[in-house]
C-alpha cells in the first residue's frame, strides 16, 4: 500500500488524522468538511483513523484506516499517535490532526487541556490515562514545538496558554464553524413543525424540550431530566443517543427512576437537527463544559430559544443574541428550575425565537471552517515552497456499506 493516494492535479498533499470517524460527532463533522473544502481547492487530502463506525462518503478523499486493537482510550490515542506519524513521515506536505498527537503540523483543537485540568488536581497525575494524554498533549503546547494550533474558543484559549506558555503567534482561535446548510428558521413557520411533532406522537399543544449529543454526562442531560419531573406537561426529545446505547445507561435508569419514559423520546443519531429544533420549544443544554456548544449556535440561529451554562464557549453568543438564558457557574438547579419556568411563558419564547432567527444573519457565524481550510492551504503551500517559520505570526486570512474510497490496512505484527 503506497504512503499516500496520489489525486490528479493536486499541487500539495495533505494528511489529516483523527482517532474515531463516524457520522453525526462534531469534531468528525469539521474534520470532513474541512476536508472537502480543501480537496475542492485541487489538493490531495487522506483521512487516517483509527476506527470507522458507520458509513462515510467522502468522493475523491481517501480514508485509511490504521488497525488499533488497544482497549482503552488513552492507548488507542497513544498507538494511533505513533502509527500516523509514522506513516505520515515524508510522504505529506502538512500533517493535521483532529485529536491531539504527536509531531504534527497543525491541530485542529477541540478539546480542553488535559494539563489545565491536573495542575489544579494533582491527584490525576497518579492515573495512568491522565499521564498519557498530558505526554500527547505537551507534544504540541510546549513552548518550542512546531505545531499550529487552531483552537476554537476563548476559555479553551486561555486554558492551553496558562498551562503550557504556548508562544502566541502559533495559536490562532476560529471564528464559529456553522454550517449555513444547517440554518433554516422557515421550518418553524412553513407547516414543518406540525408535521414533525405529529410524526413524533406529540400532543399538538406540548411544552417541548430539545438535548441533543452523544456525552450525556458532559452536556447535562441528567440535568435535564431531573428537572423534567417538576414540570409534568413537557415532553423531552433526546437527539445524538437511542435507549438501548451504552453511553445511555445510567440516563435510561434515571429516567426510570423518575418515572418520566412517558414523556422522553429518544432519537438516536438524526441529521436533520433544524427540523427536530422546529418541532421543540427550548433547547436545554446545562453542559458541564463545552468547549463551544455548536448546537447552541444551531438551535438559536433555527428560532429555537436556548437555556444554557457559562461552561460552554458559544454562551456568549446566547447573550449577546438575546436569544435564551445563561446560567453562571457554579451550576443551581433551582436558578435552572427558574430559567425554565421563565421559559414556559410563549410570549417570551417567541421574543427569544426572533432575536435568534435575526442573529443567524450575521454571515462570521458560518466562517470558520473555511478559514480553517484556508490556514490549512496557506501553510501547505509555504512548507512545499520554501518551509516554513514558527516564529511568523499565523494570522487570519480572510448506505451502510463502507465507501469505495475506505482503506482498512492489514494488522501488523507487534511485540
Amino acid at each position: 500500500m503506497p504512503k499516500s493516494v496520489a489525486l490528479p492535479g493536486a499541487d500539495v498533499r495533505i494528511a489529516f488524522g483523527i482517532v474515531s470517524l463516524f457520522p453525526g460527532g462534531g469534531l468528525q463533522r469539521d474534520c470532513i468538511d474541512i476536508a472537502q473544502k480543501v480537496r475542492n481547492y485541487g489538493h490531495d487530502v487522506v483521512i487516517h483513523a483509527a476506527r470507522l463506525n458507520g458509513a462515510v462518503s467522502l468522493p475523491d478523499i481517501p480514508i485509511i484506516v490504521i488497525p488499533n486493537t488497544e482497549r482503552t482510550n488513552h492507548a488507542r490515542q497513544h498507538r494511533f499517535a505513533l502509527d500516523f506519524m509514522q506513516r505520515t513521515a515524508g510522504s505529506f506536505d502538512l500533517v493535521v490532526g483532529f485529536d491531539k498527537l504527536i509531531g504534527l503540523d497543525v491541530l485542529y483543537c477541540a478539546d480542553r487541556s488535559i494539563y489545565y485540568r491536573l495542575l489544579r488536581q494533582p491527584y490525576l497525575g497518579f492515573l495512568a490515562r491522565y499521564r498519557t494524554f498530558v505526554g500527547i498533549e505537551g507534544n504540541t503546547f510546549k513552548p518550542g514545538q512546531k505545531t499550529r494550533v487552531i483552537l476554537l474558543g476563548q476559555r479553551q484559549r486561555m486554558e492551553f496558554l496558562d498551562a503550557w506558555h504556548t508562544e502566541a503567534e502559533r495559536v490562532i482561535e476560529l471564528p464559529p464553524t456553522l454550517s449555513p446548510a444547517r440554518r433554516r428558521p422557515q421550518c418553524r413557520v412553513n407547516g414543518d413543525r406540525e408535521r414533525m411533532r405529529a410524526q413524533l406522537g406529540l400532543p399538538r399543544d406540548a411544552w417541548v424540550w430539545l438535548v441533543i449529543g452523544v456525552q450525556p454526562k458532559t452536556k447535562g442531560f441528567d440535568r435535564v431530566l431531573s428537572a423534567l419531573k417538576h414540570f409534568p406537561n413537557a415532553f423531552l426529545l433526546i437527539a445524538g443517543l437511542n435507549d438501548v446505547d451504552a453511553s445511555s445507561k445510567k440516563m435510561v435508569d434515571l429516567v426510570r427512576r423518575l418515572d418520566v419514559a412517558s414523556r422522553v423520546i429518544w432519537l438516536g443519531h438524526r441529521e436533520e437537527i433544524e427540523q427536530f429544533a422546529a418541532a421543540s420549544d427550548v433547547l436545554m443544554h446545562p453542559a458541564r463544559y463545552d468547549t463551544t456548544g455548536a448546537v447552541i449556535l444551531e438551535a438559536l440561529v433555527n428560532g429555537l430559544p436556548v437555556i444554557t451554562t457559562s461552561a460552554c464557549g458559544y454562551a456568549q453568543h446566547v447573550r449577546g443574541a438575546g436569544a435564551g438564558i445563561v446560567l453562571d457557574e457554579p451550576f443551581d438547579f433551582q436558578l435552572f428550575l427558574t430559567a425554565i419556568k421563565e421559559m414556559s411563558d410563549p410570549a417570551r419564547r417567541a421574543e427569544y425565537s426572533e432575536a435568534g432567527i435575526l442573529y443567524g444573519s450575521v454571515q462570521s457565524l458560518y466562517a470558520g471552517k473555511d478559514v480553517a481550510a484556508q490556514l490549512i492551504i496557506n501553510l501547505a503551500e509555504r512548507r512545499q515552497a520554501d518551509g516554513d517559520d514558527v516564529r511568523d505570526s499565523w494570522r487570519l486570512p480572510i448506505s451502510s456499506e463502507p465507501s469505495g474510497n475506505i482503506v482498512s490496512l492489514p494488522m501488523p505484527h507487534r511485540k
